[in-house]
């Protein structure tokens, strides 16, 4: 692999108390890690290296995205206006159904550009899509093709046969093959094949551990265990998704466990999470849209758990991570401030910074899915997963608190170049390993077949059916 010496960027560290800083240093990287990070470094190694100019660019560790469903996001702007209850009516059991296996593919290949070109080297991406095994493969073909980096997390899902009125087959059938899916996908050493360098992993979304016999749950928990399988679970109790309690009352592993959500925790709560080393990420676009509660990366963060971000649904939310990382401060700061106003005051100081919701976008995502060991900061013996930002675009020229241009002023235009695993994967603004104009072609014209498959669909009837099947029709209004 090449070598590559950047020079003179503004290189994002966290001290111990999370705190930002920026100093201007070199950082060498060789092969797939980083190999030096200091001040005028020069090429000492005897071989060829390419030296890059970040002056007046901010290098920073890339975002990492902790829990993302990559293989929606052809379906964008579908179910902005729709609750949890109506996206799996209108989107995850209802449109889904009528994908075929190059659709799953393009979808998921364009998901992955878009991370990439928001500046996300990481994804733990939790996939429903492997209802066959030929679906799981285009979603891996993809991954390895992006070049991201992704822990793809191979999910149970129980999938209709046809809508109106909803036929949902053999459930236990349909569990028991895509678990003989996941347990091939195991076997297989590069997942994806000699294409993989290192930068996929199999891990597992177990949302399914609910309603299968315990028997059959704690079975694939301990397969997870026994083959190292990062294990992701939305944690959703509104919506009778209780991941938490569930793990807590039934003494269920916690090996390398990351709850997405788990909104307005108990104390009891936080600390079962701190003591299992379990990792905890937020999406607070689509948690304050769709009802889950209020975010709580900053009560776990507090509480020194492992807290990351993510963007959850591409159908649903933004696609990059500074959108989120927006969101959760503003809205923590909002809550916070309330709480004086009720009391007739006004805070003396913000009640959180921007270094913290960057910490949760990077290390703290890192934390979050178990893999800050090898990413998430920059440092030597990391792996190179290298974000570059511009810093003379309208948005972000003159700034001088780069922490809090990076969250409050920055946006995916901004990002000039990002590196995974030592390669450049887009590069002056331009993505490398996707070719874009023909990406997008094929994605129209498959949405345009998509769009006449469901025509006709009445997605109210769907909704109606899965108020009965998910409990939720007392609790309505």
């Amino acid at each position: 692999m090449s070598s590559y010496l950047i020079k003179g960027g503004h290189v994002l560290l966290f001290d111990d108390q999370r705190k930002s800083s920026f100093p201007q240093l070199d950082i060498l990287v060789e092969g797939q890690r980083i190999s030096k990070i200091g001040s005028n470094l020069s090429n000492d190694r005897g071989r060829h290296v390419e030296v890059v100019d970040a002056s007046g660019c901010i290098a920073m560790p890339g975002f990492i995205d902790g829990h993302r469903h990559v293989f929606q996001s052809q379906l964008r702007s579908t179910v902005g206006n729709h609750t949890l209850l109506e996206y799996c009516a209108h989107l995850l059991q209802g449109r889904m159904i009528f994908f075929d296996e190059d659709d799953i593919y393009l979808s998921q290949l364009s998901g992955l550009a878009e991370a990439i070109h928001s500046g996300v080297t990481t994804v733990m991406d939790h996939s429903h899509a492997i209802t066959t095994a030929g679906r799981a493969q285009q979603c891996i073909k993809a991954t390895v093709e992006s070049g991201i980096r992704s822990i793809y997390c191979a999910a149970p899902f129980s999938m209709p046969e046809s809508l109106n009125p909803m036929a949902m087959g053999d459930t236990a059938a349909q569990h028991a093959t895509q678990i003989d899916i996941i347990k091939e996908l195991a076997k297989e050493k590069p997942l994806g094949g000699p294409g993989n360098d290192g930068r996929l992993r199999l891990g597992l979304g177990f949302d399914t551990m609910y309603y299968i016999p315990e028997e059959i749950a704690r079975d694939m928990l301990d397969f997870a265990v026994e083959h190292d399988m990062p294990l992701t679970v939305h944690d959703v109790p509104r919506y009778n998704l209780p991941a938490l309690k569930h793990l807590r009352d039934n003494n269920l592993p916690t090996h390398k466990v990351t709850l997405s959500h788990t909104c307005d925790p108990a104390p009891e709560d936080i600390k079962f999470v701190k003591d299992k080393n379990i990792g905890i990420v937020s999406t607070p676009e689509s948690e304050m849209a769709m009802s889950h509660g209020h975010p709580s990366g900053f009560k776990f963060l507090r509480a020194d758990c492992r807290t990351g971000l993510g963007i959850d649904s591409p159908a649903i939310s933004s696609g990059d991570l500074f959108t989120q990382m927006r969101l959760a401060l503003q809205e923590y700061r909002m809550r916070q401030n309330a709480t004086y106003h009720q009391r007739g005051k006004l805070p003396d100081m913000v009640p959180a910074r921007t270094d913290e919701v960057l910490y949760m976008a990077t290390l703290g995502s890192a934390r979050a899915i178990h893999m800050e060991d090898q990413i998430g900061s920059l440092e030597v013996g990391k792996f190179a997963d290298i974000t570059v930002i511009r810093t003379d675009s309208p948005s972000m020229v003159a700034s001088v608190d780069y922490s809090t241009a990076l969250v409050t002023h920055c946006s995916a235009a901004d990002v000039d170049s990002v590196m995974v695993n030592g390669e450049w994967v887009k590069r002056n603004g331009k993505l490398l390993k996707v070719d874009w104009n023909d990406l997008k072609g094929k994605l129209q014209m498959s949405r345009a077949r998509l769009e006449k498959k469901w025509e006709g669909v009445d997605w109210d009837w769907s909704k109606d059916e899965l108020k009965d099947a998910w409990y939720l029709r007392d609790v309505l209004e």
